[in-house]
């Protein structure tokens, strides 16, 4: 039997999966509702054969419109009773799976018994299946996200020797050079020269694109091993909870190199908006690091 603690986190993390679900469904729902006739305006002069559909005025449009939150409710309990009961996979790889599993097994017979038993055009047909699965595909990556966090990794080859982008890699001015441009911190001053060293703790500022409101953020270095130039560090602050960083690099050849970033967030209810920032800000460093290697040069 749930204890009372147990209930209530399980029922935040209902609401929190049932809202990203409902936002996700509705939001990927809107889109293809505006898009379609852009990219093909034919489509919507079928909808007006009323011998074959409602119309879109009155009641359908509404109910159309709040369907992504009821349907959510149950989307939503079923995979986290999945997640917690089995061995489902986690994360957003286990939400996306799930998405698509409810797509073949509810939705897609369904569709095809529509499309056996009305006149409706194949393209329509292949539209609304399209449509279904990436709302429930991107719905289920979301849940599986606020569920059990995002891992992200991203990995260039640099032109520069392994103890070269080591001795970079270790310094104040090459973090702020490659964080340049999409993260501005505060304080830097006070910061050390050699900023990654073992048992090192920076309390900073942050905002993203340098612009809104500065967040308090905690960097505490874990480890630092010269050796296997490897680096970890344990991140928090604002709406984040958890940023667990490593970063490694890989000799390739006498002058060249892999780096990799590898993180682990989660960020409460905001972890499918932080991951995707997350994904775009570490490949946007890893830009900045090749563009610091070719001026150096």
């Amino acid at each position: 039997m749930m204890s009372e603690t147990s209930m209530g986190r399980f029922c935040r993390r209902w609401f929190y999966c049932w809202l990203v679900a409902s936002v996700s469904l509705f939001f990927v729902g809107a889109a293809f509702h505006f898009l379609i006739p852009v990219f093909a305006p034919h489509v919507p002069e079928a909808f007006e054969n009323t011998h074959l559909f409602r119309p879109w005025s009155g009641w359908t449009s509404a109910y159309m419109a709040i369907h992504p939150l009821i349907f959510a409710v149950v989307f939503s309990a079923f995979f986290l009773g999945l997640r917690d009961r089995t061995a489902f996979p986690a994360g957003v790889r286990g939400g996306a799976l799930y998405g698509i599993g409810v797509f073949v097994v509810g939705s897609l017979p369904v569709f095809l018994l529509v499309y056996a038993a009305m006149a409706m055009t194949t393209e329509i047909a292949v539209l609304w299946t399209v449509q279904n699965a990436m709302q429930y595909l991107i719905a289920g990556a979301a849940m599986g996200s606020v569920a059990d966090g995002v891992h992200i990794q991203a990995a260039v080859k640099l032109p520069a020797p392994a103890n070269r982008v080591w001795d970079l890699l270790l310094r104040k001015d090459t973090f702020l050079e490659i964080t340049r441009g999409m993260m501005a911190y505060e304080n830097t001053g006070s910061w050390p020269e050699t900023l990654f060293s073992p048992d090192t703790t920076l309390t900073t500022r942050v905002r993203p694109f340098g612009i809104g409101p500065a967040s308090r953020h905690e960097v505490r270095v874990v480890q630092v091993d010269a050796s296997q130039q490897v680096i970890q560090t344990d991140e928090s602050g604002g709406l984040v909870t958890t940023w667990q960083h490593t970063m490694r690099i890989e000799s390739l050849s006498d002058q060249r190199c892999r780096y990799i970033d590898r993180i682990f967030l989660h960020a409460g209810i905001i972890t499918p908006a932080i991951g995707l920032f997350a994904m775009v800000f570490y490949r946007y460093r890893q830009h900045r690091w090749k563009r610091l290697l070719r001026r150096s040069v």
